[in-house]
């Protein structure tokens, strides 16, 4: 394998929880994982670290870096700014025709998330409606390049939401949060479609304090 090869199956696992926050890793460990030299794990583990995913201690070791919340919550909040402004844009950019093409993306797509509405965790079929529910309006007003900008960002709400989704059984509620979003821009309601997102989006302060006492390993102690 690559550097490259083994950096994005080590970054997929990362955000998987595969790799748990704080669990200690090493060299040894990963060249034998992977069959590759301590060179290239060496590489991949200064990439890892470019983008926090992995805390390195000179003379003590190496681990998966534990979740910040403060962090993600600033994310989040980065997130909610574009994806409002995706939503002016659709409100304000899009002919009639256009618009009414759109709605109907998101009901079908819609329909399809209810089948998912008792999958337990983040693993089933929801997760590609989910991102093709942002997608639709994303793409519809061709700003896609905007989420490759903050593409590391998203790394760490995918690991977020990778654990928020099953500890607080959030895809009913997820799929509901669609919907409200969805029946405000058919409605035509700017402004309550943009207050649904900003909700639908903020997922850190309501459990906070319930998540890093029952998990305190994965989070950040400040």
């Amino acid at each position: 394998m690559s550097s490259g090869e083994v950096y994005e199956d080590m970054k997929k696992r990362i955000v998987n929880l595969e790799l748990e926050p704080n669990q200690v890793i090493s060299e040894n460990q990963m060249c034998y994982e992977y069959g590759v030299s301590r060179s290239v794990i060496r590489t991949v583990f200064s990439k890892l670290q470019q983008i926090n995913f992995i805390d390195i201690y000179p003379q003590r070791g190496t681990c998966i870096s534990p979740m910040d919340l403060s962090h993600i919550s600033d994310l989040l909040m980065l997130r909610t700014a574009v994806e409002k402004e995706v939503i002016y844009e659709v409100f304000t950019n899009l002919d009639n025709y256009a618009k009414s093409a759109l709605v109907e993306k998101l009901y079908e797509n819609i329909k399809k998330q209810e089948h998912c509405r008792n999958e337990k965790n983040y693993k089933g079929d929801f997760p590609k409606y989910d991102t093709e529910f942002h997608d639709i309006m994303i793409n519809s007003v061709n700003r896609s390049s905007l989420f490759e900008i903050i593409s590391d960002g998203m790394l760490h709400i995918a690991r977020w939401r990778n654990f928020v989704v099953p500890y607080n059984n959030r895809i009913p509620k997820l799929i509901d949060e669609h919907k409200m979003i969805f029946e405000s821009i058919k409605e035509g309601d700017l402004a309550k479609a943009q207050r649904a997102m900003a909700n639908h989006l903020e997922t850190v302060s309501e459990i906070a304090s319930r998540a890093t006492s029952e998990y305190p390993g994965y989070f950040k102690i400040k």
